[in-house]
């Protein structure tokens, strides 16, 4: 059993509305016929029916069974236009820029989700991470006693790799320069992510071009910083760092370096220090590695909405939507 299996077996146990508000495009459908048949959840399509579905005959495709919501015709846009100038008030929203807004298709969607219609909303095929993430703060907003929003990639890896069947990544695609306290969070954030959703134990790796103090910078400084607040924050977990990452994954290698930080496992959860490494570090680890990358998936909301690669195909449209609806299960 693969440790994605995990997440596969959470989605199932309890059928969850994921919706899905890109409908138009090839991979989305093709997706969302596939979490259908294989009862990972139940996708909501947004749009214009008869256009989907002449869409979706056009590839060989079937929506029978599958929901498709017209946000322009819907009976609860009303009730979500209500809801919405009640939530953004405070910002100078009003029925009329409310009705604007929710002419995007993801800020329906995630009213969808904010008043209980969906459990889960997937997007970012076509749209970009920034436009996602802000509509998911907007009407979602952040899980009680959260201070932070970030994101995680999961990356099921091959036999040669030196960690085992998969590894949780962070943060590679949302907080661009964290400082200490924020790095912290992120470790924290990615290590309850690895383990809800796939039920492995977090060994945590605080990434740095140094290790055990073998250079001195500021940029080595906040990982040292974050390193320490990490291990308060989490005192059950091992949370190693500062280390390179070489260290971290390969245990000879640690024991050579930083002896009293060493152990038998390699780290499972690698933290980067900045978006830079972190964006560069998970295409290298995919494109060149092989592995195969499952994000990025965002922590620390209210209710799972969750950001696709423009580049993503529709098996990892799959893939995020089976995280979205195991998802479900850690945020309530």
């Amino acid at each position: 059993m693969s440790a994605f299996d995990h997440v596969l077996d959470a989605a199932r146990s309890t059928t969850r509305r994921v919706v899905l508000p890109e409908s138009n495009d090839e991979r989305i459908l093709s997706a969302a016929v596939e979490v259908r048949l294989r009862r990972i959840a139940d996708p909501v399509l947004l749009g214009d029916e008869t256009n989907l579905k002449a869409a979706a005959e056009r590839l060989d495709l079937s929506l029978d069974g599958i929901d498709i919501v017209d946000p322009t015709r819907s009976d609860r846009r009303a009730f979500y236009l209500d809801a919405l100038v009640e939530k953004r008030k405070h910002r100078g929203m009003n029925p009329e820029k409310a009705d604007a807004a929710l002419h995007d298709p993801v800020t329906f969607a995630c009213m969808m989700v904010s008043q209980g219609d969906a459990d889960a909303c997937v997007a970012g095929a076509i749209t970009a991470t920034a436009d996602v993430v802000r509509n998911a703060m907007r009407y979602i907003g952040s899980r009680a006693g959260e201070k932070l929003v970030s994101s995680c990639f999961i990356m099921l890896l091959r036999p040669e790799h030196p960690i085992q069947d998969v590894m949780v990544i962070g943060d590679c695609g949302l907080m661009i320069d964290p400082d200490a306290e924020q790095l912290a969070q992120i470790a924290v954030s990615t290590g309850e992510s690895a383990s809800q959703l796939l039920g492995i134990t977090p060994e945590v790796a605080m990434l740095s071009f140094s290790t055990n103090g073998s250079a001195r910078h500021a940029s080595v400084s906040k990982v040292v910083q974050a390193t320490q607040l990490a291990r308060e924050l989490r005192k059950d977990w091992r949370i190693v760092g500062e280390v390179q990452l070489d260290a971290a994954v390969i245990p000879e290698i640690l024991t050579k370096k930083a002896p009293e930080q060493a152990d038998d496992n390699p780290c499972n959860v690698l933290i980067f220090p900045n978006l830079d490494a972190g964006n560069i570090g998970y295409k290298l680890i995919q494109r060149f590695g092989g592995a195969q990358a499952i994000g990025p998936i965002l922590q620390g909301l209210a209710k799972p909405v969750n950001d696709l690669s423009r580049g993503c195909s529709a098996e990892d449209v799959v893939n995020i939507i089976a995280v979205s609806a195991a998802q479900v299960r850690s945020v309530h």
